[in-house]
């Protein structure tokens, strides 16, 4: 619920100021008698503009969304993104101003108070309230009885007062067009990765990582079968799936399988590991993310619960699901027992409390246990990769390392999608967006205490189809000797 809440304090943070600043707007521009009707006919139609975001927060509806082409969802919500888009911009751009703004006019009010005079009412006045006192009635009243209008009054009060209200709301939704419109995949650079201990075999082993699909109303087997199209044309030696395969309904399943049945890794044809060695593709390794468990509550493994199902779907498929597990992999194939030419990989399950707890909380205690349990499993001096779906694993790895207790070269999340799939700017070379206050490590690349981690923007949507500055992304790596 805390989630939720934290969606719903920015949704009004950045709504507040553009909603002031209109209604300010239309009770200095329009004419009296029209106030009222423009004003309300104005605010319910920022109302119906925002209505289909609502859903986020009404699961019953969401899940009867499947009757509808995908296409036509995300239509529906472009009106609401280029409000929004506009309403951040606008509050970015303009906020800094109208806080001074209003600050300088609270302050010459009481000034005038105190003062108690007319005369020096007119000289603590702003220049627009000078104006007002030296010209009869106002300009909307001139214009509508047909006299002499002074239009440099007119517009300089229109600009200093609520012009703003209408004119950069016009300006920030067309900056805001691209934001919506430009859906592109973005395919990041391929980032070479150091790794301890990495063997001459796998010099150069390739990785790519697709995260957080969120297969739903939004997502099916048509956007899926794209992604995975460009997964297939960068053509790595391994392919990572980081969690949220499903976004809320297990109805997504079919639409993920179908999307995801295509995914193949080099045959020997990329410039990587596969076309040194002439060695097999290693495949497609996925774990799960908290989206999942939810999905798919009930089923269970061992000590396992929820999200079972999914996993054996795609093993149907060819992928294998790590489950708390450790999966040796090299240039020969999988599940190498001997020899030093190996990377472990490490796919843990989204951690919950022993009691249960809610699927969206991050447990660190609960983290840092499994990862020891895992890296048990690993032998000294061997290159160990982690798929983790939350990122603040990388924390107690950190800690870990400090300890000198275990060492996890790379590891792969998503989780965050890019900050809420909504980014407000870069500062200081972090990223700011929707819900960047809940993460350690939002978006990119961070290296720490000798280890890389590696947050994915994510493919799919959380929720609502809204991606404002925060296109969704396929992320590429090269395994070097460190």
């Amino acid at each position: 619920m805390g989630f939720r809440l934290n969606i719903l304090f920015f949704l009004i943070l950045f709504n507040a100021l553009p909603i002031f600043a209109l209604v300010r707007s239309v009770r200095v521009l329009a004419a009296p008698e029209r106030r009222r009707r423009i004003l309300w006919c104005s605010l319910a139609i920022i109302l119906l503009i925002n209505l289909p975001i609502s859903i986020f927060w009404y699961r019953s509806i969401s899940n009867n969304l499947y009757q509808f082409p995908a296409t036509f969802l995300r239509f529906s919500f472009y009106p609401t993104v280029a409000w929004q888009s506009s309403a951040v911009l606008f509050t970015l751009l303009l906020g800094p101003v109208y806080i001074v703004w209003a600050a300088v006019v609270t302050m010459r009010g009481a000034l005038r108070r105190v003062r108690g005079s007319t005369n020096q009412q007119s000289a603590g006045a702003l220049p627009e309230q000078l104006s007002e006192q030296n010209d009869p009635p106002s300009p909307q009243h001139r214009m509508a009885s047909g006299s002499l209008v002074s239009r440099r009054l007119f517009s300089r009060r229109a600009l200093l007062t609520g012009g703003p209200g209408l004119i950069v709301p016009a300006m920030t939704l067309g900056l805001s067009a691209k934001m919506f419109l430009d859906d592109e995949v973005d395919i990041s650079p391929e980032m070479n990765i150091p790794m301890p201990h990495l063997p001459r075999s796998l010099d150069g082993m390739t990785i790519v990582q697709l995260s957080d699909l969120h297969a739903g109303p939004y997502i099916r087997r048509k956007e899926i079968a794209y992604w995975v199209h460009l997964a297939n044309e960068l053509k790595p030696d391994l392919v990572v799936l980081t969690g949220d395969l499903i976004d809320r309904n297990m109805d997504s399943l079919p639409d993920l399988l179908e999307g995801l049945r295509g995914l193949r890794p080099s045959l020997g044809q990329a410039p990587g590991l596969g076309a040194r060695l002439g060695a097999p593709p290693l495949g497609v390794i996925a774990v799960l993310g908290n989206h999942d468990l939810s999905s798919d509550p009930s089923s269970t493994r061992g000590n396992l619960r929820g999200g079972e199902r999914i996993a054996q779907a795609m093993e149907s498929i060819g992928i294998r699901t790590l489950r708390n597990e450790v999966l040796h992999i090299g240039a020969s194939g999988h599940d190498l027992s001997r020899g030093q030419d190996k990377l472990a990989v490490l796919g843990m399950d989204w951690v919950r409390r022993r009691d249960g707890g809610s699927f969206f909380a991050y447990h660190g205690t609960e983290t840092y246990e499994k990862l020891r349990q895992l890296t048990a499993q690993v032998q000294p001096e061997t290159p160990t990769l982690l798929l983790a779906h939350h990122p603040d694993t990388f924390a107690e790895i950190k800690t870990a390392v400090l300890a000198k207790e275990f060492s996890i070269g790379l590891t792969l999340s998503g989780h965050t999608h890019g900050g809420g799939q909504v980014v407000f700017f870069q500062w200081a070379g972090k990223t700011v967006g929707l819900t960047s206050v809940q993460f350690q490590y939002v978006s990119g690349l961070f290296q720490e205490a000798g280890c890389h981690l590696y947050v994915n923007r994510g493919l799919g949507y959380f929720g609502v189809p809204i991606r404002i500055n925060c296109p969704p992304e396929i992320s590429r790596f090269k395994l070097v000797r460190a």
